[in-house]
């Protein structure tokens, strides 16, 4: 790592923790809703490799989508259980992770997602989701985890760490809607 690279990456970890501390849970139970059904949700990130992730680009399989931060422990452990329990799940579901960051930490996030051997997209998160103006809802807790059905109408929401089997769970009950 160069010496700028990690200047930078320390630079975010410390900013992070300063300014991202309402995104974690210092033992606060965590938080889970079963929003009713409604119309398909909008929303569009950028991803790290310039790409998109979308409604568009999800709809047609389940979608599980993870909100994370590269400084979050449990977040890190979340992120490869998701990408476990996608790879077995039957059907096909998509799955992403969404960074609550600041776009210019995309960096930082590639280098977390390649040191714990993620395959899964990795998107940034928008200024309209973190002030709580998106339809996916405000994300105040890290992890959190978003259901969305084949038709991308949200089926559950999930702050805080769960096991393979909740996980799994909520997977399936979005594949039956």
């Amino acid at each position: 790592m160069t010496r700028r690279a990690l200047t930078t990456a320390l630079a975010t970890f410390v900013l992070s923790h300063t300014l991202g501390g309402c995104f974690t849970h210092d033992g606060v139970a965590p938080q889970h809703a079963e929003p009713a059904s409604g119309d398909p949700l909008q929303f569009t990130f950028g991803t790290v490799d310039g790409g998109e992730l979308s409604s568009d680009t999800t709809r047609g399989r389940t979608t599980a989508l993870l909100f994370v931060t590269t400084y979050d422990l449990p977040s890190q452990a979340e992120a490869q259980l998701l990408q476990g329990v996608l790879s077995t799940h039957k059907p096909l579901a998509n799955g992403a992770i969404v960074m609550l960051e600041s776009p210019q930490t995309a960096p930082l996030a590639q280098v977390w997602a390649s040191a714990i051997g993620l395959r899964l997209p990795i998107a940034m998160a928008s200024p309209t989701l973190m002030s709580g103006e998106s339809e996916l809802g405000q994300v105040s807790g890290v992890p959190t985890l978003i259901v969305l059905d084949r038709r991308g109408r949200f089926s559950s929401k999930y702050e805080g760490s769960l096991t393979r089997e909740e996980l799994d769970e909520r997977l399936k009950r979005a594949d039956a809607r």
